[in-house]
């Protein structure tokens, strides 16, 4: 399976180091405006990928099955729009646009082209998180009660020219780091009858977002912001509360997600980690690479068996984005919206 990554920064250096690590996989080329920078990093990985300095002379002279699209949120339509056409099945990082409707028209275009697209939404894959889904649909702990999930970083600094600062470009922390828990909310218990958000403005627009997500049998919050300080770190983190027990987790203590039911000892939750461990270069939010792992080799095992991924879909990344302009939209006039 030969595979494309176009813009080889931040996450871009995350996938090619799992396209390695894949069997049966490899990176034959890669398209970045710092083409020194990616010449680098390709040598460091041990690749022997060919950079080129845009993605239509890469399109135009490269034979790949798979275009990965690493790009800033505001160039993933138009560069998935095209590689659709040219017949590449699609790997596009989250969040898959900043509009509904260019994330229709990225449909429409895979549609047309008869080719399979996957959108990184990671946390889907995530082994603590898988492990929270495979919990609560156990029954162990009887009924979900409540939920709440959290993602706090440190202002982002490692975007090439500061893109993820730029509201214009990457929608500020409310659609680039909390779109992850909406998502994942809405991959538990599905789409949520309204929302209502209240949120911090800052220099990259909204940069800290807090959300009751309404559902008939659960309460659900959701909380994600990149305004910490300089040298906070990064932490995502659950807290599951059931008729029985509840489960909790915060990947900033290092340790595994607890169980504490009735009348028993806390207790470590099993978690499957997958894959390699730690970043090879030097780069990731978090050390351990098993999400990302799990995501791209659930793509190429569809792909393999020429099967449509069924989860992290573009349908389902668009539902995702609808809900977070939901967010944005509540946070702005103040009132619950609909959905």
């Amino acid at each position: 399976m030969k595979v494309a990554i176009i813009g080889l920064g931040f996450m871009g250096g995350m996938h090619a180091q799992i396209y390695k690590a894949l069997p049966g996989v490899e990176l034959v080329a890669v398209a970045s405006l710092d083409v020194a920078g990616a010449k680098d990093k390709v040598a460091k990985l041990g690749l022997d990928a060919e950079v080129f300095d845009d993605f239509d002379t890469l399109l135009a002279n490269t034979d790949v099955d798979v275009i990965d699209i690493c790009l800033p949120t505001d160039l993933h339509a138009e560069t998935a729009i095209k590689a659709a056409n040219a017949g590449k099945h699609l790997f596009i990082e989250k969040p898959l646009s900043l509009t509904l409707e260019n994330c229709e028209a990225i449909q429409a275009a895979i549609s047309q082209g008869g080719v399979f697209s996957q959108v990184g939404h990671c946390i889907r894959f995530w082994p603590e998180y898988v492990a929270l889904k495979k919990f609560i649909d156990s029954g162990k702990a009887g009924a979900l009660k409540s939920i709440s999930l959290h993602r706090r970083a440190a202002r982002p600094t490692y975007s090439q020219y500061d893109w993820l600062n730029d509201e214009t470009r990457s929608g500020g922390a409310a659609v680039d780091l909390h779109i992850h828990d909406a998502d994942f909310i809405i991959h538990l218990f599905g789409l949520p009858n309204a929302v209502k958000s209240q949120a911090t403005r800052g220099r990259s627009g909204n940069d800290h977002i807090f959300t009751h997500y309404q559902y008939a049998d659960v309460t659900v919050h959701g909380e994600g912001g990149w305004d910490y300080p300089e040298h906070y770190g990064f932490s995502m983190a659950f807290e599951a509360i059931f008729e029985n027990g509840s489960l909790s987790y915060d990947s900033a203590s290092g340790k595994a997600p607890t169980v504490v039911l009735n009348d028993t000892p806390a207790m470590e939750l099993e978690v499957i980690q997958p894959g390699p461990k730690q970043s090879t270069i030097g780069e990731g939010n978090l050390s351990s690479l098993g999400g990302y792992y799990n995501e791209l080799e659930y793509f190429i095992n569809c792909l393999t068996e020429n099967m449509a991924p069924q989860i992290a879909t573009v349908a389902q990344a668009t539902e995702s984005l609808r809900v977070i302009l939901a967010e944005l939209k509540s946070a702005e006039t103040g009132k619950v919206v609909q959905l």
